[in-house]
């Protein structure tokens, strides 16, 4: 008896269903497992292709310098540190500064890359805490910064009237319109009210402002490329390799300035810079009020000479005929202070120790009679005294304040060191009480606007270092 399929089909194979069966779960395994792939991020790394790695080899070169011991003889004249030019290299234009130049990102490359390395400062806009300044002892001094520093004389200590009065301040400002034929106005002197007492211990202050010549040799003992970091890890100065309009010649070696600038007060210096210089000559920085003391006197003068204005005792923008820039220092003795004190109006402003503060001299008149003030514990910028070349008698008075950030290049600035005497044979302020000092005179009406403390400032004219290498080569 034969057999064949129900309906009449015909048999087949059952291992089709057996396949399909093991397919469809793989299917979806499979599936699970690389969603679980792209999920991890991985799945780029079996797919993409992947760059062969480029090796960027840096060369960095360091030149080490040797620093001689200063505590040891120099058998080399003064000389080798005081280099100065018979003719001073002058820019076909001057400028404001060299532009700034943008690093380009080096490709990638198997070649060796030279990288000059720098250390430059971060900058902040917030306050800087800068540690007060330290006055070396004179056997770290090097013998030829003892030489080349300038003289001082002693300033007395006592009590005087520090600041300004809406009376003072209202006739310096119709002088200015009237006379001078300048744009100042009252609000340019709020940051100077009110008048209020203070006291100072007697302290000795150079007669001059710092020379370029000083300069050169402070850098040249500190050693090529000092003027980049080395005040404080700040920039001191500009050279030429920075500044077209900087008259300080830096060869990679020494350091070297025109002859007819020698004698010229120093400009261009940072207050970094200025410090550092003042501490290695064995001083330092005068404070606001010590600058003010030695400017005024007791009679709280408005010139260092008295309260009457001449053009021919100081260098300023008056007349307006006259060559822009700087005098050599002593140019002119008719204008110096009582004390002996030569340019404390005109020529460079000055940097002093004292952090910046439209409202310091409220505050402190609020506190009472201040001995030794040292301006605010912070700030943003640094107090400036004693006016410009640049400027017009109006911020040349000695009551007269203006600031900067501690890190500027600016050509009407420059400064003058001061010393602790080395024994108090004169009484001090520290001697004296307080409360004998008086009451303060009264304070200024309330402040409407806020105080601009700019001075109207030419812009440096081609012809100006030109003008300043031909000055009379002997100081006054």
């Amino acid at each position: 008896m034969s057999y064949r399929p129900i309906g009449g089909r015909r048999q087949r194979s059952a291992a089709w269903q057996w396949a399909l069966i093991g397919f469809v779960p793989g299917l979806f395994c499979g599936l699970g497992v690389m969603l679980a792939v792209m999920f991890e991020g991985t799945l780029p790394a079996y797919f993409l292709p992947t760059a062969e790695p480029t090796v960027v080899t840096t060369v960095v070169h360091v030149v080490m310098t040797a620093t001689e011991d200063p505590s040891q003889p120099r058998p080399s004249p003064l000389a080798q540190y005081i280099i100065v030019t018979a003719t001073p290299e002058v820019p076909s234009a001057a400028g404001a500064g060299a532009a700034a130049q943008s690093t380009p990102t080096p490709a990638a490359t198997s070649e060796l890359v030279s990288v000059p390395v720098q250390a430059t400062p971060i900058p902040t806009d917030a306050p800087t805490d800068i540690p007060p300044p330290t006055q070396a002892p004179t056997s770290e001094i090097p013998e030829l910064l003892k030489v080349v520093r300038s003289l001082t004389v002693t300033i007395p200590g006592g009590a005087f009237v520090m600041g300004t009065t809406p009376g003072e301040v209202t006739e310096a400002v119709r002088q200015c319109i009237t006379r001078d034929a300048g744009v100042c106005e009252a609000s340019y002197a709020q940051d100077s009210f009110p008048a209020h007492q203070v006291a100072v211990d007697a302290f000795l202050m150079e007669t001059t402002e710092v020379t370029f010549e000083q300069y050169v040799a402070f850098l040249n003992i500190r050693g090529p490329d000092a003027h980049v970091n080395r005040c404080a890890g700040f920039p001191c100065i500009q050279t030429q390799n920075e500044s077209r309009d900087a008259p300080i010649v830096f060869d990679g070696a020494a350091y070297t300035i025109g002859a007819g600038l020698s004698q010229h007060p120093v400009y261009g210096v940072t207050w970094y810079g200025a410090r550092e210089y003042c501490e290695a000559v064995g001083r330092r920085l005068p404070s606001e009020a010590e600058w003010e003391r030695a400017a005024r006197a007791d009679d709280g003068r408005i010139y260092p000479w008295g309260n009457t204005w001449d053009n021919a005792l100081a260098k300023t923008r008056l007349p307006r005929d006259a060559p822009p820039g700087s005098l050599q220092v002593g140019s002119l003795p008719l204008g110096a202070s009582i004390y002996g004190v030569y340019d404390m109006a005109g020529n460079v402003a000055e940097w002093v120790s004292d952090y910046y503060s439209e409202r310091h001299y409220e505050e402190q008149a609020r506190r009472g009679s201040a001995v030794n003030p040292t301006g605010p514990i912070i700030g943003q910028q640094k107090v400036l005294r004693g006016g410009s070349w640049d400027g017009l008698p109006f911020f040349s008075r000695t009551v007269h304040r203006q600031s900067a950030r501690p890190d500027e290049f600016l050509r009407w600035i420059g400064f003058r060191c001061v010393e602790d005497p080395p024994n108090e044979e004169v009484i001090g302020a520290s001697d004296l009480n307080p409360a004998s000092l008086g009451a303060d005179p009264p304070a200024a009406p309330p402040r409407n606007t806020a105080i601009p403390n700019a001075q109207p400032t030419l812009p440096p004219p081609e012809a100006d270092r030109a003008d300043d290498s031909s000055a009379p080569s002997s100081a006054g």
